[in-house]
């Protein structure tokens, strides 16, 4: 059956969350090859759910993965096209389950999904449910700022700084980021959290002072590096990255498939590793830097 860009997959869970099912690899872009079926597999396929699909879930949130506004069939950003490598080396079509970030992990203990690849780092409590991919992509905290405040004058992209210049400040970040809890953590910091990118919004017309928010995102939204990136001339990020981290794509634990798909797509990272795909795909996006090769990326 072919279906529709935003084809109702299912409604369960607390507050009726909803879980849209998009396809597919022919909707995929920005050097993916378009695939009318899916390649022979270099790597078996044993633990999808779905045989031939590879059904991933995400937040649509620009540049891990979104719909190109110009063109709504079609998906675009850094992870979308993770997604697409990953699945050719397995053979399969990939499936986007785009849904709310926090509800990502109820869709994969519920096997509604095969794997979470949204920007998701390992926590104690995920730790609890679900495995982890070794690390695909390695970021930090970016601080952002008026680019006319004067308070922040001499800081230049490149010192070496702390959350300590923040004190007695409000600073914004996304919900559930990691950086929401990074921030409320710290002393004498007061944190408002906001869905999408609205945090922009409230710095740009000084509501908070300043943002924490993921590298890459900076990379698109304020220094419109990537397709479709938008610069904001009005805001500069200040200061080295913080606190780096690894994103890693997730599996559910207590599935009989999660880890037998946990060890294929660490095979398959692999191979994305070694090729310079990976490398040239975060390029592309401009979020290319010197960290990656800490985690064998080069």
């Amino acid at each position: 059956m072919k279906l529709n860009r935003r084809t109702l997959l299912s409604s369960f869970g607390q507050g009726g969350a909803i879980f849209l099912l998009v396809t597919s690899s022919k909707a995929l872009l920005s050097g993916c090859d378009r695939q009318e079926t899916p390649p022979s597999p270099q790597i078996s396929a044993r633990g999808l759910l779905q045989p031939g699909q590879l059904i991933w879930g995400a937040e649509e949130a620009a540049p891990y993965v979104f719909f190109d506004p110009e063109n709504p069939e079609q998906i675009l950003g850094f992870e979308a096209e993770i997604a697409a490598a990953i699945a050719r080396l397995l053979g399969a079509e990939p499936v986007l389950v785009n849904s709310l970030y926090d509800q990502l992990a109820i869709a994969l203990a519920a096997n509604q999904i095969d794997l979470i690849l949204n920007g998701w780092e390992r926590t104690p409590e995920r730790q609890r449910s679900q495995l982890f991919s070794q690390p695909y992509y390695r970021y930090g905290q970016q601080i952002v700022v008026r680019a006319d405040d004067s308070r922040f004058r001499e800081y230049s992209p490149n010192r070496k700084i702390d959350l300590g210049i923040l004190a007695g400040m409000r600073v914004g970040t996304g919900l559930g980021y990691k950086a929401q809890e990074i921030l409320e953590q710290t002393p004498r910091i007061q944190t408002l959290t906001y869905r999408s990118t609205d945090y922009l919004t409230a710095l740009e017309t000084g509501a908070i002072d300043a943002v924490v928010i993921d590298s890459p995102i900076v990379a698109y939204d304020i220094l419109g590096q990537g397709i479709g990136g938008q610069k904001r001339p009005h805001l500069r990020p200040i200061g080295q990255p913080l606190f780096p981290d690894d994103y890693v794509i997730a599996f559910n634990a207590k599935s009989a498939k999660g880890k037998i798909l946990q060890d294929e797509v660490n095979a398959a990272l692999d191979i994305l590793k070694k090729e310079g795909v990976l490398r040239q795909i975060y390029e592309r996006w401009g979020i290319w830097n010197t960290l990656q090769a800490e985690i064998g990326i080069f």
